[in-house]
């Protein structure tokens, strides 16, 4: 009982934040209820009214901010500044989970001063018993039921804005979501944290400007991260590296990130300027694993021959793994799409970084597919995003590194280590297996069809597609051929009534002149529809 009225607490709450002005005219902005052109005042009350909800509705907006093929710039621009800056929790309470999960006797100290504070953690600088500098990062207590709250309360929405609106079904709104619950849980682990954390380390360890800080093992549970200190300041214009220094963080920075995405298949999906620090000895340290992005492996082919097609200017290749990528159906205009792609892909060459918008290629590849009906995975949007951010960074850095040719550069590296991947023994010898399964049964099955064909038992199924038109005119028809009858009977039935009693043939009459009225007025309103 008591959640049950917390949650109609807080969905009370989000009913007033979400007045008109707020997120209520953003969803008339965006197209899931309404149509109303996009503006720079309806996107900044959009965020700060996620900034007023907190933990759960700043991580959708930042989630939404990865999706320019679904929002208008202005809202992409807007939601990239979503803070997420609470006060800090009494450093009593914080204390008090450090206590509970790790051995008391661990620190040698504390600083109850944070040096960060966000909705889900609170980061403080230690001292290990060793005297080793280290940082703590500790879950908010009761986090977890705020968030739990939050996400039944987006569910119920979503869903009930996919089944009213035909706009939600194309924003998928309840596939997003899913994500959201799927990111929010990942972020809240601590655990799993320390291990994506592990995972990139490896990944950049042979890149010795980029460093990942230690996580401190066994010192690691659900709600308390214990991982070594690095000081670091964000990267700025006024970084004070030499140029040449600078355009070497730029380029290694960026081709770390490109590496992740289309070599490992695993990447640090959130490398915006807090989580990246310039150090004191020149190096650039990330921060923050708890949103790790992961590829399949032919996601991760797929993306890698994308980028090495837009690199090389090739819009018949980038068209053809777009489409590869993606969901079509019979409504999805492929011709015109192509023509886009051919049309816009060449805008992005001999260009230098400090004339593109980052990620504007991507992003761009987002809302031509969206326009022709064609549904990219979330995968590629959080890529894309990905890249955007670390482009961005390596644009402060280096105002004229160009990723275009930065792409084709590492293409034949890309390429040779895709090879080398496919040519070791275990992932061959498993791939030849289960090639020569499905060849061995070929034999059996073609005689099991040859012998249906003999004795006349084969049996071939259809399932019709794209008659949902072709049902909806079908039942417009007999809608309006019943109710033709209806009209019909009535007035025969009230003329043959006016014999015997007025008052039932007067009535009959209203009757039917109230409903043949009705269908005139439909149809007129209406063409097709009862």
């Amino acid at each position: 009982m008591g959640a049950r009225v917390d949650r109609l607490k807080r969905a009370a709450h989000v009913a007033r934040v979400a007045r008109p002005s707020k997120l209520f005219r953003a969803l008339r902005e965006i197209g899931v209820v309404g149509d109303r052109p996009a503006t720079r005042e309806g996107a900044r009350e959009f965020r700060h009214a996620l900034e007023e909800l907190g933990t759960t509705y700043i991580k959708l907006g930042q989630l939404l901010s990865s999706r320019s093929d679904l929002l208008p710039d202005v809202y992409i621009e807007e939601l990239g500044r979503l803070v997420d800056e609470v006060p800090p929790v009494p450093f009593e309470q914080i204390l008090a989970v450090v206590r509970k999960d790790l051995d008391p006797d661990l620190f040698a100290g504390i600083d109850p001063e944070p040096l960060a504070t966000a909705s889900i953690a609170q980061i403080h600088r230690a001292q290990l018993a060793n005297g080793r500098p280290v940082a703590v990062k500790v879950r908010i207590p009761g986090v977890i039921e705020r968030v739990e709250r939050d996400l039944d309360l987006i569910r119920a929405t979503a869903r009930s804005l996919d089944r009213r609106s035909e706009a939600a079904q194309l924003l998928q709104v309840e596939a997003l979501a899913d994500e959201l619950e799927v990111h929010l849980r990942a972020e809240l682990d601590f655990e799993e944290e320390a291990h994506n954390a592990e995972l990139i380390a490896a990944s950049v360890r042979e890149t010795s400007n980029l460093v990942v800080p230690q996580i401190m093992r066994p010192y690691v549970t659900e709600r308390v991260l214990v991982l070594e200190l690095l000081e670091g300041e964000k990267v700025t214009a006024n970084h004070g590296l030499p140029p040449e220094r600078a355009r070497e963080l730029a380029r290694d920075l960026f081709r770390s990130y490109v590496r992740q995405v289309t070599v490992e298949g695993v990447y640090h999906a959130d490398p915006h300027r807090g989580n990246v620090l310039l150090t004191p000895d020149g190096r650039l340290a990330l921060l923050d694993f708890g949103l790790l992005g992961r590829l399949d492996d032919g996601t991760r082919r797929t993306l890698s021959l994308l980028l090495l097609a837009i690199a090389q200017n090739r819009a018949e290749d980038v068209a053809d793994l777009l489409l590869g990528l993606s969901l079509t159906t019979l409504d999805s205009d492929e011709p015109s799409f192509v023509h886009d792609i051919r049309r816009k892909l060449p805008r992005y060459h001999w260009r230098p970084l400090k004339e593109i918008r980052a990620g504007e290629a991507l992003a761009d590849l987002q809302r031509i597919s969206l326009r022709y009906g064609i549904r990219l995975p979330p995968s590629f949007a959080l890529v894309a995003k990905t890249l955007s951010q670390a482009d961005s960074i390596a644009r402060v850095l280096d105002p004229e590194l160009d990723p275009i040719a930065l792409l084709e550069e590492d293409s034949l590296q890309v390429m040779l280590e895709e090879a080398e991947r496919h040519v070791e023994p275990q992932p061959l010898l498993s791939y030849a297996y289960t090639q020569l399964d499905a060849v061995s049964r070929l034999p059996r099955r073609i005689a099991t069809v040859v012998d249906r064909l003999e004795s006349g038992t084969l049996k071939i199924g259809v399932v019709p597609t794209g008659l949902e038109g072709a049902e909806d005119m079908l039942r417009s028809v007999a809608n309006r051929v019943g109710a033709a009858l209806i009209v019909v009977g009535l007035l025969v039935s009230s003329a043959l009534m006016a014999r015997v009693n007025h008052a039932v043939a007067i009535a009959g009459f209203a009757c039917a002149f109230v409903l043949g009225f009705y269908m005139v007025w439909k149809i007129i309103r209406t063409p097709g529809e009862l």
